[in-house]
């Protein structure tokens, strides 16, 4: 097999047109996911999503930090696909433009589930219930208040997050 640096920008193309198509004639998530198994390590099945997370994560406006904390990426990799949304980007805006749709119907019944969960089975969540109801309960001026302690914490553990979420 040739090396990358001695083949022709013509036989890129093609080659690359070629890839294309085998991608397009597949039929579905499956065929995809064989597909891109078989071509692919794990690891650079991990490393390509994780690049679509973070170019995905950077359309909806998320910071670096916030995109370093949550996907435990450097900074320098956030930075690369930042300059990739820059210079271009159409694919990566694409795909967010297209999941997204699926994400938030995906996200609404999975939240819709957790709540008859929550229902059936409170005692599994008094925790999170007894937050909410406490949320439910406090002024505009408190909510800040708690807010404010919060953003001092060190790390933001799951509890931190659920109490963040609820007194949005």
């Amino acid at each position: 097999m040739k090396k990358y640096s001695t083949i022709s920008s013509t036989e890129k193309a093609n080659l690359l047109q070629e890839f294309c198509e085998a991608i397009s004639v597949l039929n579905g998530p499956e065929e995809i996911m064989d597909f891109i198994t078989d071509l692919l390590t794990k690891q650079e099945t991990v490393m390509i999503a994780r690049r679509i997370k973070v170019a995905k994560m950077l359309i909806n406006g998320k910071d670096y930090q916030e995109i370093q904390n949550l996907l435990k990426t450097s900074p320098t990799t956030i930075s690369k696909i930042n300059q990739w949304l820059l210079e271009s980007g159409q694919g990566f805006r694409l795909i967010a433009k297209r999941t997204k749709r699926k994400e938030s119907k995906k996200t609404q019944s999975e939240y819709s589930e957790f709540k008859k969960l929550k229902k059936r089975y409170p005692i599994m969540f008094w925790p999170q219930l007894l937050i909410e109801d406490i949320v439910k309960t406090m002024n505009e001026k408190q909510k800040e208040r708690v807010k404010k302690s919060l953003k001092k914490l060190d790390r933001k553990s799951q509890i931190y997050q659920q109490i963040n979420k609820a007194l949005k």
